[in-house]
């Protein structure tokens, strides 16, 4: 349990330690994002496409509701329709209408949408690389951790 007076001294203490932990995250958020776009690029996909198709590979051969899909996605603001749209324009996806509420659609990975995403994993080391290049393996595991307990 969290005590609230080490908290406020962080705010305010040696630098604003919180204050410059946000400013990291940022800052390496968007270092990442650059970067998987980048790798990206190539594949025609966009880190949020390529969100959607892995959420989609995982549950295959089910299918998902546009809500599942949108709930799967980090930013829940996405437009998860659009983006469907997209994919499925590239025949990555397919879109079909729920057996159980004809109101709704579901979506479902294609073979094309699965060999995409094994041609992007073969290649994926150099996204990897980016990371390994930067930090430890114990690194990595110490920094998984403390970052799964802002989720």
């Amino acid at each position: 349990m969290s005590n609230p007076t080490n908290n406020a001294s962080l705010l305010t203490g040696a630098g604003g330690q919180l204050q410059e932990l946000r400013y990291n995250l940022f800052q390496s958020c968007s270092w990442l994002n650059n970067g998987t776009r980048q790798f990206l690029q190539p594949f025609g996909i966009t880190p949020k496409q390529f969100s959607i198709l892995r959420n989609l590979a995982e549950c295959h051969p089910e299918s998902l509701s546009i809500q599942e899909v949108r709930e799967g996605l980090a930013d829940k603001m996405s437009d998860a329709s659009r983006l469907i749209d997209r994919l499925e324009k590239k025949a990555l996806l397919e879109k079909f209408p729920s057996e159980l509420d004809r109101r709704s659609n579901r979506v479902r990975i294609t073979d094309r949408g699965r060999k995409l995403l094994q041609k992007i994993d073969s290649r994926r080391g150099t996204l990897d690389e980016l990371l390994r290049d930067r930090l430890k393996e114990s690194e990595v595991e110490q920094l998984n951790e403390l970052l799964s307990r802002l989720k």
